[in-house]
């Protein structure tokens, strides 16, 4: 487990960044893109070590790694989603055949990130929450607006 002083060193990193919107980021020609939903906390792993074959529970059908070109339980930027390419002889519709390597994964996409994407993308809500005025959406800390303003304020703060 980290510590708070870890995770604070962390956010300083260039790599601590929102990723771009699901679908925006350039896949090769031969390739497909496709949304795998699984738990957050699952996330550091698959950045790692890409998706597994050997982790994969085989709830819906057989063992397998379930994606889709949309979102397999839902649209990719509501959250809980890795965003991966492979070539398209390896796209076998619900699945994916074998694994997934690090390299292939495009980005993890989390709830608050389209939140906070939608605060950058507008420079008056961007001032406003580096200057306080979305604090009240603080009181709830694990919500995903609070998980955005704070984001923002981090990132922006002058």
């Amino acid at each position: 487990m980290k510590t708070f002083k870890q995770f604070l060193g962390e956010m300083k990193r260039p790599k601590w960044e929102v990723p771009a919107a699901p679908g925006t980021s350039p896949i090769p020609d031969d390739h497909v893109r496709l949304y795998h939903q699984t738990h957050e906390k699952n996330f550091s792993k698959i950045k790692r070590e890409g998706i597994k074959l050997q982790h994969a529970k085989g709830i819906e059908g057989p063992r397998a790694i379930y994606a889709d070109e949309k979102g397999f339980y839902g649209k990719p930027e509501d959250g809980r989603t890795v965003e991966f390419h492979v070539h398209k002889s390896r796209w076998n519709a619900p699945y994916v055949t074998g694994d997934v390597e690090p390299h292939s994964i495009i980005a993890v996409h989390k709830k608050w990130h389209q939140s906070s994407r939608y605060i950058e993308d507008s420079p008056e809500s961007k001032d406003q929450t580096v200057s306080g005025h979305n604090d009240s959406l603080l009181k709830d800390k694990g919500s995903d607006e609070a998980k955005a303003v704070r984001f923002i304020k981090k990132k922006y703060k002058k």
